[in-house]
């Protein structure tokens, strides 16, 4: 296979090349080496090498993307709307760091989806999208379909890198050409065309489609103490690196960056929605630390929020596990940031009548970065004679029931247990991530699942078995043993989710991580008595109304009895039989940059029986505080509050 080797690599060096606007061979000599791996490519079939620039060969035997984990999170930036807001983030990083100025990377914000890349000895090994940050599908074979894209590194190098995929304008138009041709739907807009090309089983019509890539960071493989060194480097192995990125000394400069594109950005061969501004020095990153959702040393710039006017046609009406009824406001088709939309934002009816919204009426609507935009003025006075206001409904858009609503409230509520859309989002809240994590069950099983009448509560699910899962639509033998593995896995879960995830009013998963620190087994919260919970400093009166209801309602203890039966087994608790004296009852507040995770800390504490608030006051009793602590650990001393550092927490935490 010598001769294929050098011909797979011979046009992976020539495409490359290309893409750096170098071209080495002509049109005729490269077409000819292309029709040259083109046949050997055919002879081969699936056995054909697997760094093959080409893929020509279909992988349709796959009929599902595997999941794969990410080695570190794929965190999502916080967003800056403004000069103003860009000024004050970088105010809110030099404060704690006792500096005048940073450096940053700045580079433009590619409108496409997040991918993260594994190499190993030289050759990429691994791609995976970013999901939801902690995992995500693998999609290595259609990564391999990017021409710019190195399979194979000069030197044998274990590394990780993120990028962001994406389909230039002209492939976009290209692509929906193609399919106009064959009477099949135009995509709305190249990010949601990429995000479909991404998940085609069929590497060929991948590699026809000409996707692109923009790396963006290195996560592990590279030596620097600079991201833009380590952007640099791996521009020198052959990453395509955006050629637009800028190293700036000041967020002066940085503004200048953001202010130069903004108006530019539609000149560019792929779409844009913003400047990422990054610390460029990875020691002030290391110390400027993260959340549990972004990076603290780096944001995303937005450009100006896009509005669009359309009109009110009709609202639909949600009713969630809890009975909550949410209004969404219908609305003619029109585009917005590159998207058709028809729907937008209603929290709630107390908006509704704050905005003294109408059918028909004519809005704005405004994205903001949310997925569906909102509407943020109404014009009055375009407003249509005898237009029919837009009040609550008085029953139950799912079950007829009638709604109640108590004064001083901003909900209207289905009080019907049984109403099919609040048993629908109970079961799909037990199976989710944060609960019991089935992730074989989706929206379309449950609703075949309620629809032919298999399931009636969450404890039903695990009586499902093979047969009966593989006669449903689109469920094969295979889907359906992954279903009742995935249930089966579940059976053997932690106290905490299970209490989270059947879904007790007021109890969140900080709430539910406490209860099982306090009481350690599920029998033993079955018989909790309100006073047991009240004497709780972290537990309020809703809260222990709320738990004592839950187990006291007869219909919730036939749940938990059933649950049993059929074999959930949680995990009991070692019992906190008490207080930690140090943290029991105390307000704390953590600064600075510290060894772990922010939230690892914080979860610690709340188990000890700490309250953790983000602001430093004389009510304040303890400050944890890491290196480069600012203006919280000025404000402590002022206080004269108690301060002490991560070992002696540790200490303390007997860790």
């Amino acid at each position: 296979m010598s001769k294929t080797t050098d011909l797979v690599q011979r046009i992976h060096d020539l495409n490359h090349a290309y893409y750096c606007d170098v071209a080495k061979v002509s049109d005729i000599e490269y077409d000819g080496l292309v029709s040259q791996l083109h046949a050997l490519e055919a002879q081969a079939g699936e056995s054909f090498m697997e760094a093959s620039p080409l893929l020509q060969f279909p992988t349709n035997q796959q009929q599902a993307f595997p999941s794969r984990r990410h080695t570190t999170s794929m965190l999502s930036l916080g967003n800056l709307y403004s000069e103003q807001a860009i000024l004050e983030w970088d105010e809110s990083l030099r404060k704690p760091l006792g500096v005048p100025t940073l450096s940053y990377t700045c580079e433009l914000k590619i409108d496409g989806l997040a991918i993260a890349l594994i190499y190993e000895q030289g050759r990429l090994a691994t791609a995976v999208t970013r999901g939801d940050g902690m995992e995500g599908d693998e999609v290595t074979a259609n990564l391999r379909t990017i021409p710019e894209l190195p399979v194979a590194l000069p030197e044998p190098l274990d590394l990780e890198v993120r990028g962001e995929v994406f389909l230039s304008k002209d492939a976009f138009e290209k692509l929906n050409q193609r399919r106009t041709a064959r009477n099949d739907p135009p995509f709305r807009n190249p990010r949601n065309a990429a995000a479909g090309t991404l998940r085609t089983l069929d590497t060929s019509e991948v590699s026809r489609r000409r996707l692109g890539v923009f790396v963006y960071a290195c996560v592990s493989g590279i030596k620097a103490i600079r991201h833009s060194a380590a952007l640099d480097q791996l521009t020198e192995l052959g990453f395509p690196i955006n050629p637009e990125r800028h190293c700036v000394s000041s967020i002066t400069e940085a503004l200048e960056y953001c202010r130069r594109w903004e108006p530019r950005h539609s000149e560019l061969a792929y779409a844009i929605d913003g400047v990422v501004l990054k610390v460029d020095a990875y020691s002030t990153q290391k110390q400027l630390g993260v959340t549990a959702k972004s990076p603290r040393w780096a944001a995303a710039y937005k450009f100006s929020t896009e509005q669009a006017e359309s009109c009110i046609r009709g609202i639909e009406l949600g009713v969630g596990r809890t009975g909550v009824i949410t209004p969404i406001a219908l609305v003619d088709p029109v585009e917005l940031n590159g998207t058709m939309v028809g729907r937008a934002t209603l929290h709630n009816f107390e908006q509704v009548r704050n905005l003294d919204l109408h059918l028909g009426d004519l809005v704005t609507l405004e994205k903001g970065g949310e997925i569906i935009p909102k509407i943020v003025s109404v014009a009055r006075s375009a407003r249509p004679p005898n237009a029919l206001p837009i009040l609550p409904p008085e029953t139950c858009p799912a079950c007829d029931d009638k709604v109640s609503h108590e004064d001083g409230e901003v909900n209207w509520l289905c009080t019907n247990p049984d109403c099919p859309d609040q048993v629908r989002e109970r079961i799909l809240h037990f199976c989710s991530r944060r609960a019991l994590d089935v992730e074989t069950i989706g929206p379309a099983l449950v609703v075949q699942l309620l629809e032919r009448e298999l399931v009636r509560t969450s404890a039903d699910l695990f009586r499902l078995d093979v047969e009966t899962v593989s006669q449903l639509e689109r469920m094969g033998k295979k889907s359906a043993e992954n279903v009742v593995s995935g249930l089966e896995r579940s059976k053997h879960c932690q106290l905490a989710t299970l209490l989270h995830g059947l879904g007790i009013p007021n109890v969140g998963e900080k709430t539910a991580r406490l209860l099982a620190r306090r009481f350690g087994s599920l029998q033993t919260l079955r018989t909790v008595q309100h006073e047991q919970l009240l004497a709780i400093d972290e537990i309020g009166p809703v809260i222990a109304n709320s738990v004592a209801s839950f187990f006291a309602d007869s219909r919730q203890q036939a749940l938990v009895d059933d649950l049993l039966a059929v074999g959930v087994c949680p995990q009991e608790e070692a019992i906190l039989e008490a207080d930690n004296p140090h943290f029991s009852g105390k307000i704390v507040v953590l600064t600075g940059a510290l060894s772990e995770a922010r939230d690892v800390w914080k979860q610690r504490l709340e188990e000890a029986g700490a309250n953790i608030t983000s602001a430093v006051s004389k009510k304040t009793d303890l400050v944890l505080a890491g290196e480069n602590a600012g203006s919280k650990l000025e404000k402590a001393h002022k206080f004269g509050i108690q301060v002490i550092d991560e070992t002696t927490a540790q200490t303390w935490l007997n860790l």
